[in-house]
């Protein structure tokens, strides 16, 4: 379904960034780039893509990964500089890196607490897409003799994950809400400014997922991304654990899961089938969705 060049951001760990990263392998995307701030986890995910690939006759196959943090304009300069540099172009993107809120209303919320969850959801998102858009919309149409229907193709894809949470509110998370309706706009303005080019840009909006978020036992231990290796400058030295980054620890969610109408939490993986789905031209004719997965929870 899939052929060329990904990038993934938020792809450690055991969450929805590693689902995706390996459904795009097995979707048959032979070069992904790959980013998260904990370098172990990071490369927990590149071993998993690598043991399944090992079976394969495909010698094209090749992950570039580098640990940082999206929310450093510096690092997000920085991998995009290794990602030309490597592959010299990039067919599709999914903006996957975010951080929990800090589980306050406003009047209890500081500007700290406002600046980090949307530098990370919001700001650091934004930029992504901005290098992204810039980078696709400069590049030639991937030579593809897979799509017969020549209405289909596309110069590159993105997908920007964003949350039901951007479509609903609930108490205590307005800093987080507002983070993820801010990419729902912005998905769906990029959407209108990249047709010209042939590139389309989605959203996904997951409900409650079973992922470190919403695991306490999921998280990893700390281990900060080191900026040296990932390129950055010295903000990103600051860099902390997927963990440590994370404002609050994960709440009792059954309330919540009972009010979707299937009365559980989705997987990963589940999520990850449907941005295959969008990134690839089997869906090119979707453009600035908001794509809601959540078992029912906003109709109900």
């Amino acid at each position: 379904m899939l052929s060329g060049v990904a990038l993934i951001t938020g792809a450690g760990g055991c969450g929805i960034g590693a689902a995706i990263s390996r459904a795009f392998a097995k979707s048959g995307c032979t070069k992904l780039v790959l980013t998260d701030m904990n370098r172990d986890t990071l490369q927990q995910t590149v071993q998993t893509i690598q043991h399944a690939w090992a079976s394969s006759s495909n010698s094209q196959n090749e992950i570039l990964a580098i640990p940082g943090d999206i929310s450093s304009p510096s690092f997000v300069d920085s991998l995009f500089s290794d990602l030309k540099s490597k592959f010299g172009r990039l067919d599709y993107a999914v903006n996957c890196a975010g951080i929990s809120g800090n589980n306050a209303p406003t009047f209890n919320s500081t500007m700290e607490d406002f600046d980090k969850i949307n530098g990370v959801n919001y700001r650091g998102l934004w930029y992504c897409s901005k290098k992204e858009l810039e980078m696709m919309k400069q590049q030639d149409w991937p030579s593809r003799t897979d799509i017969v229907d020549e209405i289909r193709r596309q110069r590159g894809s993105i997908v920007n994950v964003a949350s039901q949470l951007g479509v609903v509110g609930r108490p205590d998370a307005p800093i987080y809400c507002a983070s993820k309706s801010a990419v729902i706009g912005l998905t769906r303005c990029d959407a209108i400014d990249a047709s010209p080019y042939n590139i389309r840009v989605n959203a996904i909006c997951p409900g409650i997922v079973h992922t470190p978020m919403t695991d306490n036992e999921l998280r990893p231990s700390s281990a900060p991304a080191d900026s040296t290796s990932a390129g950055a400058g010295a903000e990103n030295a600051e860099a902390e654990a997927g963990s440590g980054k994370d404002m609050q620890g994960p709440m009792d969610l059954t309330t919540a899961v009972n009010i979707a109408p299937m009365r559980r939490m989705g997987t990963p993986d589940e999520i990850a089938d449907i941005v295959v789905f969008l990134s690839s031209e089997k869906a090119s004719f979707v453009q600035g969705a908001a794509w809601v997965a959540d078992g029912g929870y906003t109709i109900n």
